[in-house]
């Protein structure tokens, strides 16, 4: 082997390991973490979605945080994807605070009763409380009457004590 040649293999062993330990470690993290999902949580806030949408943004900034622990654990690969989390929850939440401020409605499902709904005990639109009331004792009044066939009897007889008698 020639001498040249001879002195450029460690500088090739030590390329060839820089390059196979580049998915290694806090490349991802600093990528994703430091700069992505800082960058949309901040977004997020910018748009006012710690006031029109908190679930999702303080999840974020929750999500946000914990990647930053687990960095410092070295746990790069759960970091990540505590990072790539944050960054998502962070742009639905400055989606959904765009929308409200906008005055478009927050999707609901419709098998779901808002908060600002009045439905009777059965789960039914209202319009007032008092149809709300009367339909629910009503109705209470229907489930009283019951089917079937037996009697009860008995007797019943003791002595009450208050205060732990003897």
């Amino acid at each position: 082997m020639p001498r040249s040649t001879a002195r450029h293999i460690p500088r090739l062993i030590a390329l060839a390991a820089i390059v196979a330990c580049a998915g290694c470690g806090p490349f991802g993290y600093l990528k994703k973490v430091a700069s992505e999902a800082t960058r949309a949580v901040a977004e997020a806030e910018a748009a006012g979605a710690e006031e029109y949408a908190p679930y999702e943004y303080w999840g974020a900034v929750t999500y946000l945080e914990q990647a930053k622990v687990l960095m410092g654990y070295s746990e790069y690969e759960r970091s990540f994807d505590f990072g790539e989390r944050a960054k998502d929850l962070a742009k639905e939440a400055k989606l959904k605070a765009q929308r409200v401020k906008k005055g478009g409605s927050v999707v609901q499902d419709e098998d779901i009763a808002a908060p600002t709904d009045m439905v009777d005990q059965e789960g039914k639109p209202v319009d007032t409380l008092e149809e709300a009331q009367s339909g629910g004792d009503a109705d209470a009044d229907a489930d009283a009457d019951a089917d079937g066939e037996g009697e009860v009897e008995g007797k019943a007889s003791g002595k009450l004590e208050i205060g732990g008698g003897e």
